[in-house]
């Protein structure tokens, strides 16, 4: 199992690159930040792929990304060039977390909201579209995209993406339209903060699994599962690893302590964990 940490995008800007240091010094493997402007929690709020290019340059080794991005909030052939440019940056550790946004205030201040959450899964999968086209290295072409929601005319993407074939899509859904797309583009499958309960941890992979065999899909997306220092004990672990879970994630750490959370979870989680 690989280990991680989660960092919501109103902590103080400082605190997240401090923390990402600590992360990499204690030989964790992902840092992710989510992606708001505007939250239920706060409306005060650092931008995730400017904070993350920050990290990157600070970092070595652990891969970076968000937990996760709305895809419609942005448009996204910008999107794709902020993101290469992080690759860049880190040379090849980015995540494009991959969600299609839940929080109507931010959207309606920064963006625009559309109520049916369907038409914002098809922005998404429409936006993925044309941000693979962009990235694409073997397209040598400049390029012209036209969609039911985003055009992009003679639009040329240099220097591509570090990673090949390109910047990995991690979803952080649960919805069946939105799985079925995972199932066919992601490489990884990241949980909502605060996390998904075994029973409904179970039902969401399997579906996800059901999806990728029948579509014949020969590798897996890859899954986790998240939760506090208390919550991720080697028994609970041990069962969500049972339902495919292959990374875990410390969320919910405290302001001020998440320095020494990020150590304790080292100590008390992971080295706990590898001696089973």
């Amino acid at each position: 199992m690989e280990f991680g940490v989660v960092m919501g995008s109103h902590y103080n800007a400082n605190d997240i690159l401090a923390a990402s240091k600590v992360a990499e010094e204690n030989e964790l493997d992902y840092f992710f930040v989510t992606d708001h402007y505007m939250t239920p929690v706060s409306n005060s709020t650092v931008d995730a792929w400017v904070i993350l290019s920050a990290v990157a340059a600070i970092t070595r080794r652990i891969k970076i990304g968000t937990c996760v991005t709305p895809i419609p909030f942005r448009p996204p052939a910008q999107l794709a060039k902020i993101v290469a440019t992080v690759d860049q940056v880190s040379e090849g550790r980015a995540i494009l977390g991959v969600g299609s946004g839940w929080h109507e205030p931010e959207f309606s201040a920064y963006a625009s909201w559309d109520e049916d959450g369907r038409i914002r899964a098809r922005k998404t999968r429409e936006a993925l579209n044309l941000i693979l086209a962009l990235w694409d290295k073997e397209n040598k072409n400049a390029v012209d995209f036209k969609g039911e929601y985003y055009t992009s005319k003679d639009a040329v993407l240099e220097p591509k993406p570090v990673q090949e074939p390109y910047v990995p899509l991690w979803f952080g859904t649960r919805g069946d339209y939105m799985l079925k797309v995972a199932a066919r583009m992601a490489q990884g499958w990241l949980p909502g903060v605060p996390g998904v309960p075994l029973e409904g941890y179970r039902q969401v992979i399997s579906k996800l699994r059901d999806e990728e065999k029948r579509i014949g899909r020969n590798d897996h997306v890859k899954v986790a599962c998240n939760g506090a220092i208390s919550e991720l004990t080697s028994n609970l672990l041990n069962q969500y690893e049972k339902e495919g879970c292959e990374i875990a994630l410390l969320v919910r750490s405290k302001e001020n302590e998440v320095e020494g959370e990020i150590r304790r979870f080292a100590k008390e989680v992971v080295a706990s964990y590898k001696r089973n």
